[in-house]
């Protein structure tokens, strides 16, 4: 199974990352979607949560604006 982490400060005025998590979505269900700016907008992240998420899928995709130009870091 497979994990989107889709960390866009923005996604409703992004037009490429909002259209590669909409197809994602529609064409592979079993995707897991989870959208880091709208599960925690107060930036206080459950850990341990998102390590269970980590750890349940197989494939993880780091999904972030292109004008950050490289892979956050974690």
């Amino acid at each position: 199974m497979t994990l989107m982490i889709l960390a866009h400060p923005d996604i409703d005025h992004s037009i490429t990352n909002k259209t590669i998590s909409e197809s994602v979505q529609q064409h592979l269900p079993d995707t897991e979607i989870r959208n880091i700016h709208q599960l925690y907008p107060d930036y206080q992240i459950n850990i341990e949560e998102e390590q269970a998420a980590l750890l349940r899928h197989d494939l993880i995709v780091l999904q972030y604006p292109m004008y950050w130009f490289n892979m956050p870091r974690f």
